[in-house]
């Protein structure tokens, strides 16, 4: 088994449009030289622009280009299928290269559209589960906490959420923040609340 060259974390980036999810989860990983990104609106977020990523839109593109980096410096930022079906079963292949490559970073954006509240692929399953013994870092980005499977939260080792707009969005963060559901409701955009287990929930501002 690999060292972990990396700091092993699993990272739920929870909140509505305009909370300054984006923003936060940018800084997270800008300076990450071994870098995978699953970008179902790649067209709007443009992270391969960004971070100087190379885009593809198929497993073996993606496999490729992990393959020739070896364990060097890669960038690569997927573009899945607009069908839910078969983004599903490309998701899971995705988490899949991700465990093999080992210390790798990974970031999952819009994850409510690839798994649901008691099923996930069995490649992201795999990956939240035994990722952290590979030196795999997990960010998984949604709108839609509710949607999101449960698993995912459990394996947590820290959730940043800002407002959502949902009662059942709010219960559920609540759980993980463990703070009053309704505060979820009315928070200022760019605030946020994270807690990292087992110490108590922050509270902070994004800055711009």
């Amino acid at each position: 088994m690999a060292g972990n060259a990396n700091k092993a974390r699993i990272v739920a980036v929870m909140g509505a449009s305009g909370t300054g999810k984006s923003t936060w989860v940018y800084r997270q990983i800008e300076k990450q030289k071994r870098l995978m990104i699953w970008s179902p609106k790649e067209a709007i977020d443009d992270y391969a622009g960004r971070l100087g990523g190379m885009k593809c839109d198929s497993a073996q593109q993606l496999l490729d280009a992990l393959t020739a980096a070896k364990r060097g410096p890669v960038r690569v930022v997927y573009q899945p299928p607009v069908n839910r079906k078969e983004a599903e079963k490309a998701f899971g292949f995705f988490c899949k290269i991700a465990l093999a490559a080992n210390n790798v970073c990974v970031l999952v954006e819009e994850l409510h559209t690839v798994t649901r509240p008691s099923w996930a692929p069995d490649g992201w399953s795999n990956l939240i589960l035994m990722g952290r013994g590979y030196g795999v870092q997990v960010y998984g980005v949604s709108q839609r906490p509710a949607s999101v499977d449960k698993d995912f939260f459990s394996n947590c080792n820290l959730v940043h959420a800002g407002r959502v707009n949902y009662e059942d969005d709010a219960k559920v963060l609540s759980k993980s923040l463990m703070v009053d559901w309704q505060e979820m409701l009315n928070l200022p955009d760019m605030a946020y609340i994270e807690r990292s287990a087992p110490k108590p929930a922050q509270r902070g501002v994004v800055k711009a």
